[in-house]
């Protein structure tokens, strides 16, 4: 082993040396000449990757899409044609109408419902067509700004700028009625100003989504709904043949009644209506869950066939004559209309054949609103908060409250 020496140096002939700590500057390196077509070598066992091409760039190339989907359609012009002159709009998305259309929501309700009547009377008095656009999830707001934004925003790209020059989307005002609905009335804004053709082509996309909104379209003059009621309680599966029996039980009730053939021979003479309309029912089936064990089948009723003289008013007295009659079959039950809290309200499109988890609209192909909820059904109605119970054991710590005097600050809650 070879022999390690120190070597020191004295104090006197110690000389200051250059701090080497990485904050202090280093005297700069003298230019290098450049390299002529001189490449370095590469370490052994690797492989030389050739140098980047520079190439112009290329479009994205979307990934493929999922089973069952269609992407949605991006708008680069309006929808509505126009002439040469129109202004372009920024590109929207918009979701495309399915092939055998949008499902078409179950309202049974005046679509002027929770209005103010001195507003709806200078609205129906405003010269040229109308039409309603209703928001996704709506509820009245004292403050519609934002929604009225979008909404507007949304009419003119679909229709274009031209075209929407004198476009007015009129903000509903409550009638002060009291109501404990989640998502209370007035829903439906007033378009107006517009052409007949755009007014008219307004009316017939029915639903417009978008990633920013949602809304659906409506004539002024509200369209009469297919659907009667939902039935519970019959004993039978969910299958095409229990709607069957089901259409026949409805079909039976309508026969037995002597009331209804009177109310249909006052507006229509005719003896074929009544028949008509019974043969026109039909019954579709739909599967919930009351709890996380119990599943229950439910039975919507439908009356297809809709005659001149079947005004919105006259369907709702003709629906509500069929909700007050007796379903009873031999074989599977007694039918029970569901009545009160029991009547489905989607909270998304307002239809009330469905619970809102249920809704058939986000299962739409390239639907770009909002997506189902959780729950399958929020009630109509707000149920009271139940006020805390305070006693003993029931504060922090474990402490009850003392008797005869409240803790400092007052009870909290």
């Amino acid at each position: 082993m070879s022999d390690h020496y120190i070597t020191t140096e004295s104090r006197e002939n110690k000389r200051p040396r250059t701090p080497s700590h990485s904050g202090t500057s280093r005297a700069p390196k003298r230019p290098q000449p450049p390299a002529l077509n001189h490449e370095p070598s590469a370490p052994p066992d690797t492989m030389t990757l050739p140098p980047p091409v520079e190439s112009s760039p290329q479009p994205a190339v979307p990934p493929p899409l999922l089973p069952n989907t269609t992407p949605p359609v991006v708008l680069t012009e309006p929808l509505l044609p126009t002439p040469q002159a129109q202004i372009a709009v920024p590109a929207t998305e918009i979701t495309p109408r399915p092939p055998n259309g949008f499902p078409v929501p179950q309202l049974c309700d005046q679509v002027t419902r929770g209005l103010d009547e001195t507003l709806l009377t200078a609205w129906s008095n405003k010269p040229g067509p109308k039409a309603w656009i209703r928001p996704w999830r709506a509820k009245f707001e004292p403050d519609a700004e934002a929604t009225w934004s979008k909404l507007k925003t949304l009419v003119q790209r679909v229709i274009g700028q031209e075209a929407s020059t004198t476009l007015v989307i009129s903000t509903p005002q409550e009638d002060g009625t009291f109501t404990t609905e989640r998502s209370p009335p007035p829903w439906h804004f007033l378009v107006s100003g517009l052409s007949q053709d755009a007014t008219t082509f307004l009316v017939n996309l029915q639903v417009i989504s978008t990633p920013e909104i949602t809304a659906f379209t409506l004539p002024f003059v509200q369209p009469t709904p297919t659907y009667i009621c939902t039935l519970e309680n019959f004993t039978l599966p969910d299958s095409p043949e229990s709607n069957t029996i089901v259409a026949s039980v409805v079909k039976q009730a309508i026969q037995s009644d002597d009331v209804i053939p009177e109310f249909i021979r006052g507006l229509d003479p005719d003896p074929d209506v009544l028949p008509t309309l019974i043969n026109s029912i039909h019954v579709t089936s739909l599967r919930i869950a009351n709890n996380i064990t119990r599943k229950q089948t439910l039975w919507n009723v439908y009356c297809s066939y809709n005659p001149a003289f079947m005004t919105l008013d006259k369907h709702f007295l003709w629906r509500c004559l069929i909700r007050n009659l007796r379903f009873r079959s031999e074989d599977h039950g007694m039918g029970v209309v569901r009545l009160g809290e029991k009547q489905f309200r989607c909270v998304g499109c307002k239809s009330l054949d469905h619970p809102t988890g249920l809704c058939p609209f986000p299962s739409i192909p390239g639907w770009l609103g909002p997506k189902p909820q959780l729950t399958d059904s929020i009630p109509n109605q707000i149920a009271p908060t139940p006020r805390p119970i305070r006693g003993r054991n029931a504060t922090r710590g474990g402490r009850g409250t003392p008797r005869g005097r409240a803790p400092r600050g007052g009870h909290r809650y």
